[in-house]
């Protein structure tokens, strides 16, 4: 009876021992495909040379990785990664193919399977079971790991671009769809497509471009936390129509946009809310004694021109009433002084690095005239307020640009409904000068985002 107990013994043994072997290199699998799958999901930008960049990644990441105890390295082959637009998605893609030009804008997660690398790390030798059944000597073990973009740095705000043009001359100074940069604009109160009332959309931050959403208006709860951190949870505006619900409820989530000045209201927190390093209010009142005509009020002043509704800034030169004064074109240049359309603008390009041809605050006579605005004499402007005159949070660790919301512009009029969807022609740059109220948005055109730098956070979903 001993005897035969033993060998049952040492078959249990064997199988205890033999699992846990497969158990650690099931897990040892598990963190090397994690690893990569990360490395290269952080490179995706919805470009060729992110995917590019993302193929790199992955290799360098997969020969510096080591499993079995760390006695052995990956060999690494590409067969083992794929691209996709979408996480729960069928369609995967290789490396080649991810690279196309017209699929690499939508290209943001990453697949890695360690059951495709030539060396088959999932191979378990079996030692003790071996020696009691040589039934199953080797065991075989894989794993696969998913990561990706879960979210983009995009406010939940749309409204229409005033303008279908990308970039237009208003005598040599650009303008970008429709926006000047250095006006301030209420963004509650314009309309490319009617004078009554603004227009403006609550962006549903669950459904991919592309799909049809429900209406989300009812439930702010669920809205509040990204309209704290100016995020949806979606990768990227590419791959079809946005779903918007038109009037943005700004009385139910103008504190929750306040969070950028070191205010609070649930649920935002300073840990994935925090306030910009600069809360100064470049209040109308008494922030601009730079200015020779004092502000009339937080932005341009409104104005109708046919059927549109936009400001005094936006009026042609022969619609402006010679009675106009420099004040009404409201505070000038607090975070983006105005442009030059010059040979440095080149149509469908990205902005350069360095930016275009910048005016200098002697051209404002010209560009905000009737009223000739000018600098006060005795006063000097000082070059970008926002970083000159600086007020910082306390007690809290602050992120700079904050105040700067990244918002959809849409090509307008929207179908009507509840719940529609609505083309993004590009994503525009607004900066808040003074907090949200429950009625107005205030906040400068500062030109165009390049959507892929703004990027969100990017982990595991699988």
């Amino acid at each position: 009876m001993t005897m035969l107990l033993i060998l049952v013994i040492c078959g249990f043994c064997g199988f205890a021992i033999d699992l846990g072997r497969m158990y650690n290199r099931k897990v040892e699998l598990q963190t090397v495909a994690d690893t990569i799958a990360l490395a290269a999901a952080r490179e995706l930008d919805g470009t060729i040379a992110g995917v590019t960049r993302a193929r790199s990644a992955a290799m360098r990441v997969a020969m510096n990785t080591f499993y079995n105890y760390n006695t052995a390295n990956i060999d690494w082959s590409e067969d083992a990664i794929a691209f996709s637009a979408r996480p729960d998605g069928d369609a995967w893609f290789d490396a080649g193919s991810a690279a196309q030009p017209a699929r690499a804008t939508t290209m943001f997660y990453a697949r890695v399977d360690t059951s495709k690398f030539p060396t088959r790390p999932g191979e378990v030798g079996m030692l003790l079971m071996n020696v009691v059944s040589s039934v199953a000597p080797t065991a075989h073990v894989g794993s696969v790991a998913i990561a990706g973009r879960v979210s983009i740095d995009i406010m939940p705000l749309a409204i229409c671009a005033m303008s279908e043009t990308r970039g237009e001359a208003r005598g040599t100074e650009l303008v970008e769809y429709g926006f000047r940069r250095g006006i301030s604009y209420n963004l509650m109160k314009l309309n490319p497509n009617g004078a009554a009332a603004g227009a403006n959309y609550l962006v549903n931050p669950f459904i991919f471009p592309g799909g049809a959403g429900a209406s989300v208006i009812g439930s702010l709860d669920v809205i509040r936390p990204f309209a704290c951190t100016g995020t949806l949870a979606i990768p990227t505006l590419a791959g079809g129509p946005l779903t918007v619900e038109p009037d943005f409820p700004l009385d139910d989530l103008y504190e929750q946009i306040n969070s950028r000045f070191g205010t609070y209201s649930a649920p935002c927190n300073p840990v994935t809310a925090p306030p910009d390093t600069n809360i100064k209010q470049f209040d109308a009142a008494t922030g601009f004694p730079w200015m020779s005509k004092p502000p009339t009020g937080q932005a341009a002043e409104s104005r109708t021109s046919g059927n549109k509704l936009l400001t005094i800034a936006d009026l042609p030169a022969s619609e402006i009433p010679a009675e106009t004064t420099g004040g009404m074109y409201g505070p000038l240049w607090v975070y983006a002084p105005a442009v030059i359309k010059d040979s440095r603008y080149v149509e469908g390009a990205p902005e350069p690095a360095n930016g275009y041809t910048k005016f200098t605050s002697a051209a404002w006579p010209t560009l905000y005239n009737p009223g000739a605005q000018q600098v006060k004499t005795g006063q000097a402007y000082p070059q970008t307020p926002y970083l000159d005159k600086t007020q910082a949070p306390v007690g809290l660790k602050a992120t700079a640009n904050r105040r700067v919301l990244n918002v959809p512009l849409l090509r307008c009029p929207v179908t009507s409904g509840a719940a529609s969807t609505a083309d993004a022609l590009v994503v525009a740059r607004f900066f808040m000068t003074v907090p949200a109220t429950e009625t107005d948005l205030y906040a400068e055109f500062a030109g165009l985002a390049q959507v892929h730098s703004l990027s969100g956070q990017v982990r595991l979903v699988k």
